[in-house]
């Protein structure tokens, strides 16, 4: 399908003309569209960047903000009346005795003093206070702890500071401070507070520039804008999918990290890269409804030209009218009628001619008569000759009967290899009538070529000359070698003769050498072109002659290969 429409295509130059001013104009804004995507985005990406900077060190600061009021609060809570109260009986009920009324009293004051703390600082989930003996007390509602025992390691790492833990617990960043009797100086309870993970999210997605997350040194992710990420392993995306800004805790071992993949910020370029499309891909049909509109102008004179030699080439000869135009279409179109002109005029030129010709042919078939009468003739005599007694006279017209036929032949320009070898040896037994045992030859060739066309009558002028110039010339007995093999892909004949060999001069031209070899030499040149033609050359031993002639290999067609001798 697509190969058809492309033919259709390319078959017409006005589909070639308008798909190459359509690619002309596309091209160009395609690439001025491109360009402008990729420098839009290397510049807004370069602004991001500089923005993300400075907004992840203000969300950190106000992050660090949040951590040291929280450590604030913790300080507060430990120092409270009640609490100390508390935690100072649990630790010597002996030095600091209280009532069980008391302690009742106390407990209920410090869970409403705690549910107050955490109402007051929305971010916070639970508060926990832990005595030495185990004992904890927490706001209403609080959850337990599921790492309770890792707490007070966690505290004592730094006495009297506030940790934040590398873990979550039930997903909730949680915090320890160890608290200390102000009075002897001894520690008697534990603080931790844990902070909401919904609240931390919610709190995080007023970073507008992708997502953030809060993880500790190891990519444990304790917070993120995504809750549902929370206790997993932070994992950037690929090389250049990305940008990621990374700033570390003032107050804590936290690292917080904002992730803003590519395709975040390329909404509004991609949506700028839309609009740019459409404007190209408008331009580009306006172009080509212009383009189309001027093309059918031009190239309706053509179609026009088109259409007539069409007409032309099944013999009906039109010219073109109404030429207004001096441009080149229009020479063309005049060009055009001038040649139809010439054309008609030849045509009735050519009609005389083939009058003439068909004159001649009825001549020539009323000559044709005439070789079968001497067909007849030669017949006659040889049949008178037996009858007198005489062999070799019936043998000659034989023979000669035979190269007669071969060589008035008509409609036959090339023979089989085989067919012309066997002219050559009719023809030698012919002269050996003559020269009796002064004349002897042989054949060397190669079985596979016997079917190789030939020219007709290729060998006889080269035979002729070996035996007038070479077998004729001597006193002793001849010998003459027709061969035939392949050399390179062509066919190469060679004719070799024992006469004194051949004589470049102007004597032995004189003497008729040269003249029907040149013949032949012009008719192979003629036939196949100028690498091949005819040689002459003395042979190894300096007496005699080889005529050497190559020529392309080409079998016989099946209906023309035979020839009867």
């Amino acid at each position: 399908m697509l190969r058809r429409l492309w033919s259709q295509l390319n078959s017409k130059l006005f589909y070639k003309m308008l798909i190459i001013y359509s690619l002309l104009t596309v091209i160009p804004l395609a690439l001025v569209t491109g360009l402008f995507y990729y420098r839009s985005m290397q510049i807004i990406e370069t602004k991001i960047r500089e923005s993300s900077k400075q907004n992840i060190v203000e969300t950190s600061d106000k992050l660090d903000e949040m951590l040291n009021s929280i450590y604030q609060k913790a300080k507060n809570i430990s120092v409270q009346r009640e609490v100390e109260a508390l935690l100072r009986n649990s630790n010597d009920s002996t030095l600091y005795p209280l009532s069980e009324m008391d302690q009742r009293v106390y407990q209920a004051e410090v869970n409403v003093f705690l549910d107050r703390e955490k109402e007051a600082y929305g971010l916070i989930d639970s508060i926990y206070i832990f005595n030495n003996d185990g004992g904890m007390y927490a706001n209403t509602g609080a959850p337990g702890l599921e790492s309770e025992n890792a707490l007070a390691g966690i505290a004592h790492m730094t006495p009297g500071h506030m940790i934040w833990a590398p873990f979550t617990d039930q997903g909730r960043m949680i915090s320890a401070m160890e608290i200390y009797d102000q009075r002897s100086g001894m520690k008697y309870g534990v603080l931790a507070i844990t902070l909401s993970s919904a609240g931390m999210s919610e709190a995080l997605a007023s970073y507008k520039q992708g997502a953030f997350f809060i993880t500790n040194l190891s990519g444990l992710i304790l917070a993120s804008t995504d809750e549902t990420q929370i206790n997993s392993i932070y994992k950037p995306l690929g090389a250049g999918q990305s940008i990621i800004n990374k700033r570390t805790s003032m107050y804590s071992s936290y690292n917080y990290i904002s992730h803003m993949p590519r395709n975040a910020f390329g909404k509004e370029i991609r949506e700028l890269a839309y609009y740019a499309v459409l404007i190209t891909l408008l331009t580009w049909l306006g172009v080509l409804i212009l383009t189309f509109a001027i093309l059918r102008h031009i190239t309706n004179p053509l179609l026009r030209l088109n259409r007539l030699m069409r007409k032309a080439e099944r013999q009906i000869f039109e010219t073109i009218s109404d030429i207004k135009t001096t441009d080149e279409i229009a020479q063309i179109c005049r060009s055009y009628n001038s040649l139809i002109t010439q054309i008609k005029n030849l045509i009735e030129k050519v009609y005389k001619v083939e009058l003439v010709k068909k004159e001649a042919e009825l001549s020539a078939i009323k000559a044709h008569i005439n070789p079968h009468f001497l067909y007849n003739t030669l017949e006659t005599i040889s049949i008178m000759a037996k009858e007198s007694g005489s062999v070799e006279v019936p043998r000659m017209v034989q023979l000669l009967s035979k190269i007669l036929r071969f060589s008035i032949t008509p409609g036959m320009d090339h023979v089989p290899l085989e067919t012309e070898i066997s002219f050559a040896v009719y023809y030698l037994q012919l002269h050996q009538q003559r020269y009796r045992d002064k004349i002897r030859w042989k054949t060397e060739i190669e079985e596979e070529l016997l079917m190789i066309q030939v020219p007709k009558l290729l060998l006889q002028p080269i035979i002729e000359n070996a035996v007038i110039h070479g077998i004729q010339q001597v006193d002793r007995p001849g010998w003459i070698t027709i061969r035939a093999f392949e050399r390179d892909y062509d066919l190469v004949l060679e004719v070799e003769d024992n006469g004194p060999g051949y004589r470049n001069d102007d004597t032995y031209r004189s003497e008729g050498l040269g003249t029907g070899l040149a013949t032949v030499n012009q008719r192979i040149r003629l036939l196949y072109g100028e690498p091949y033609g005819l040689l002459i050359q003395k042979t190894d031993a300096g007496s005699g002659t080889i005529v050497r002639v190559t020529i392309p290999m080409r079998f016989m067609e099946e209906e023309k290969s035979v020839c009867v001798l």
